[in-house]
């Protein structure tokens, strides 16, 4: 029982991670590069030794960590509810995502022909995110509920925040996989808080 909530604590410290970065974007127009491109790089990665090595090991969730420990404690902020506001319709949309095969079968292939097409991620990084958004807006955005972005109506608008957010989402929507088979469901994250945060502890430390 223990390795399976390390394993989906690492999986919601990366989709955690995610939608601070969307956040940041939302809000404030910039992203930190060393935060987004594990989550982006989890996309690329189908069968790995560990859950964490799906983001490159624990210490490139350590802002996923700090926050999903933020999201789950007794003082929730606005910005955490906000994040959990996403987490729970982001949850509903992978649910009907993993539903159809075909779907899947498709992301996984456009996946693999960008990832061939990447030489280096810091100088593709504008490509890469283009293109991820892309699968979103093409796969997951069309499923209802809508999922619905807050922030500076001035920075949603423009194209490179827009296409980083939905690529962010994207990943989120791989972490939530990975949760998901790890056996999380809504119902041990609102009962299991406080075991999530004992994991925590331990992968900070």
């Amino acid at each position: 029982m223990t390795q399976y909530y390390e394993a989906r604590t690492i999986a919601l410290a990366g989709m955690q991670q995610c939608l601070a970065q969307v956040q940041q974007i939302a809000w404030h127009g910039n992203y930190d590069a060393a935060t987004i491109d594990p989550c982006l790089n989890s996309l690329f990665i189908e069968d790995s030794e560990s859950y964490s090595a799906v983001y490159g090991g624990v210490d490139k969730l350590q802002e996923g960590l700090n926050v999903l420990a933020s999201t789950l404690g007794q003082d929730t902020d606005k910005t955490a509810m906000e994040r959990l506001r996403y987490f729970a319709t982001l949850n509903v949309l992978t649910k009907k995502f993993l539903a159809d095969t075909n779907l899947v079968s498709q992301v996984s292939t456009t996946l693999n022909i960008l990832q061939s097409e990447i030489h280096d991620l810091q100088s593709q990084r504008d490509y890469v995110l283009q293109r991820l958004a892309r699968l979103y807006q093409n796969t997951i955005s069309p499923f209802r509920p809508q999922l619905i972005i807050h922030g500076q109506a001035s920075l949603l608008t423009e194209a490179q925040h827009s296409n980083a957010i939905r690529a962010l989402l994207l990943a989120a929507v791989r972490s939530i996989v990975l949760w998901r088979q790890a056996g999380g469901t809504q119902l041990n994250f609102l009962i299991g808080k406080s075991k999530y945060l004992r994991h925590i502890d331990h992968l900070l430390t």
